[in-house]
């Protein structure tokens, strides 16, 4: 059986059983920490549009999704990834598998399908998406004790499926005003059609990020934003060679999107 792909949109609100199922069931028990992860009530918020100049794509991954009997639908894990449209680049946020169901490719498909849905919100928007990134924690900063699994593997695995680091110190700002910066975590960057990000791209993702987390500040405001700026503006990016060929790509069972 193919593989289905859930987009959970306004459009689509019936989907929202399904979302609930595997925030709990997948979502929460591979982020536990409260400050790791965002709320349910947050996600939805955003689907509905009500965080200006954010989009997102929230992508089930399963079998039987939308069969009239809730007892048949098996959900395998869940995608998250936000579009930052003034700035017109897209983070590949939060990537979840099932326990009883890893190991068989299917994060490679939570990667290609996010990056699909981030390029239809770009072209909703009337553009071409210009950069995709990811976050992950870092071997020099973070113990393979401190992680569900040993940082220096999961960065090989992401660059085995293509994706190069951004040589900047990365600081996330606090994924909630009250909360913390983390200061754990490297940039890393997926080609795009080929292409890697430039500085324009990178510097664009930060002021992307930095202003939906920090809405109390501009980003130029910012002590870590700044520091970043600066540092961005100092060191060479690239040229990295074409990659049409990602690994993302490869090896990945079929899937195919719900209408």
């Amino acid at each position: 059986m193919t593989l289905e792909i859930a987009n959970v949109t306004k459009d689509r609100p019936d989907l929202y059983p399904l979302l609930d199922k595997a925030y709990h069931d997948i979502y929460v028990p591979a982020f536990p920490d409260d400050d790791e992860r965002d709320s349910l009530e947050k996600i939805k918020d955003i689907i509905e549009g009500r965080l200006p100049k954010v989009g997102i794509a929230v992508n089930l991954l399963g079998e039987n999704l939308d069969d009239p009997d809730p007892a048949k639908r098996v959900i395998k894990g869940i995608g998250i990834a936000y579009y930052y449209e003034p700035q017109n680049v897209g983070l590949l946020a939060y990537n979840a598998i099932a326990p009883e169901h890893r190991e068989r490719g299917l994060g490679k498909i939570l990667v290609q399908s996010r990056i699909q849905s981030l390029k239809k919100l770009a072209k909703n928007a009337g553009k071409e998406l210009a950069g995709v990134f990811i976050e992950v924690n870092d071997p020099q900063k973070v113990s393979p004790e401190m992680d569900s699994m040993d940082p220096t593997k999961r960065v090989q695995v992401f660059t085995d499926w293509g994706a190069v680091r951004v040589p900047i110190d990365y600081v996330q700002p606090p994924v909630a005003l009250e909360g913390c910066y983390c200061e754990s975590l490297m940039l890393m960057n997926y080609p795009l059609d080929g292409k890697y990000a430039g500085k324009k791209e990178v510097e664009g993702f930060l002021r992307g990020i930095f202003r939906e987390f920090r809405s109390d500040r501009k980003p130029d405001e910012d002590y870590f934003f700044k520091k970043m700026k600066k540092e961005l503006d100092g060191v060479k990016i690239g040229p990295h060679a074409e990659n049409n060929d990602p690994g993302y790509a490869k090896g990945a069972p079929d899937f195919k999107f719900l209408p």
